[in-house]
């Protein structure tokens, strides 16, 4: 449902901003030559493997518990009637703003992404430690033990299977080399003595490393395969060849590594554009605007009162999802919007954005007694 409306009164010259982006992007992919080696009577299989990409498996494990039976959820009925018990006092404005978000969410005005990115935005405005706690380096990573200082490590998963009738000890050193660089994988002990340096210590990272890092001696079942991983410090990768290598052995695990590295140094043009925000009838800059941006463009931002949209992207049609509080009301609207019906380049005009917000009537800030 589209609660937007759209005027072009107010015109003005149009405002062009100049972006210079500057930097690098480094991709690398490691072609395998050999990979898996015998051992003292195992198989071994070494695979490199993006430390980020353990995220989500961490922090879906963080919830495991030791009861036979146990449920967890993001959202339960107990959280959603308990958001909808009378208070005997007057709401907040941020307690306001996340009922009115949530009354969204319940009637299908936006979906749990949205109402997610609405609820990350409420919080940051009213507290900004709280935010960053939250939001700042990114939750997921709270249960990934692997990522230290800002960084991630290097991460290796190996594989270690019987096909024997006996149990067996895995206990070989490792050695990675990159040029003339050689690594040994961190253990356990290290991960979390740099970790609590850095105030990122906490019961999930414990436990990940608990089931998961490969410790100095591994007690492989028979007829079974082990998974374990292992870090380094992050390489360089300068080298074209990664290798890695078990005291004892005569072969060497090695890889071809593809590193693609692109220098950054763009310009981009945007233009601006200002937004009058108005509430039923009523054009007011007083009003708290909490917006996100919904768009597929690659160059669209939103400021406070003000919209950039890149010249390559002023034929994308994009939303902006708005929950407001103007007075002691809520209103909200979902404004569908395409750059180029808001500019003249040949008049050099630019057109006001207006954007109508609707009034959800069922919420009351002030609680009766």
């Amino acid at each position: 449902m589209i609660l937007t409306t759209i005027t072009g009164y107010g015109q003005r010259k149009i405002k062009i901003l100049e972006v210079k982006e500057e930097g690098f992007n480094i991709r690398m992919n490691f072609q395998t030559i050999v990979d898996e080696i015998e051992y003292k009577g195992l198989s071994i299989k070494i695979i490199p493997i993006s430390a980020d990409k353990l995220n989500t498996v961490f922090f879906n494990e963080s919830v495991f518990n030791g009861k036979f039976e146990y449920s967890h959820y993001d959202r339960s009925r107990n959280s959603y009637f308990l958001k909808k018990t009378k208070r005997k006092r007057e709401k907040s404005d941020s307690e306001f703003l996340l009922e009115g978000t949530l009354w969204l969410l319940d009637n299908e005005k936006i979906n749990q992404q949205e109402y997610d990115e609405l609820v990350k935005q409420i919080i940051y405005n009213y507290d900004e430690v709280a935010g960053e706690k939250l939001y700042g380096s990114n939750k997921i990573i709270t249960s990934n033990p692997y990522y230290v200082k800002n960084k991630y490590l290097n991460v290796f998963k190996i594989k270690i299977s019987n096909p024997t009738s006996s149990h067996i000890t895995f206990n070989a050193n490792i050695a990675l080399e990159s040029g003339n660089t050689i690594l040994n994988p961190l253990s356990s002990d290290i991960l979390i003595e740099e970790l609590e340096r850095s105030n990122l210590m906490n019961l999930n990272k414990s436990l990940i490393l608990k089931r998961y890092n490969l410790s100095k001696e591994t007690l492989i079942p028979p007829k079974s395969e082990v998974e374990k991983l292992f870090a380094v410090l992050p390489l360089d990768f300068n080298n074209q060849t990664l290798k890695a290598s078990l005291k004892g052995a005569e072969k060497k695990f090695s890889w071809d590594v593809i590193k693609n590295e692109k220098k950054i140094d763009e310009s981009y043009t945007f233009y601006e554009f200002a937004i009058d925000w108005c509430y039923e009838d009523v054009v007011s800059s007083d009003g708290l605007n909490i917006s996100i941006l919904k768009s597929n463009a690659s160059s669209v931002f939103l400021g406070d009162n003000e919209l950039y949209i890149g010249e390559e992207s002023l034929s994308d049609t994009f939303e902006i999802i708005t929950i407001s509080l103007y007075g002691d009301v809520l209103f909200y609207s979902i404004a569908s919007l395409k750059g180029d019906y808001f500019i003249e380049k040949e008049k050099n005009r630019r057109k006001i954005i207006s954007i109508k917000n609707k009034m959800i009537i069922e919420l009351k800030k002030k609680v009766k007694q």
